[in-house]
């Protein structure tokens, strides 16, 4: 569900999850992941990231959480992540990543 302060989101695929968080409980950062391969990347809001793989870096996406649909939009404060066939794209500040089945690389 996307507020104010954030929200998240999957991917129709179902493969990759995010969360987008404008200072939320004191946090305020990109975070996506994906099953398959087991991988995560935190993003801060100057667009630099980390990334982690295995399924120690996996967390569950919450209950209902909302589709992402192709070529759909999203963000709140300075992130901005786009849906696509290819993967998921977020920025902050011009920099960010795309997270995909391929991997995570720097945009």
């Amino acid at each position: 569900m996307q507020t104010a302060q954030g929200g998240e989101f999957v991917s129709p695929s179902g493969n990759i999850s995010c969360e987008v968080d404008y200072n939320r409980d004191g946090v305020t950062a990109a975070y996506c992941e994906t099953g398959t391969p087991p991988q995560s990347v935190t993003m801060g809001v100057t667009g630099s990231y980390t990334t982690c793989t295995g399924v120690l870096c996996l967390s569950n996406p919450g209950m209902d959480t909302p589709t992402l649909a192709y070529g759909a939009v999203t963000g709140v404060g300075p992130f901005v992540c786009e849906s696509a066939t290819t993967g998921v794209t977020c920025t902050a500040d011009g920099r960010g990543f795309q997270i995909s089945r391929s991997g995570i690389t720097p945009v």
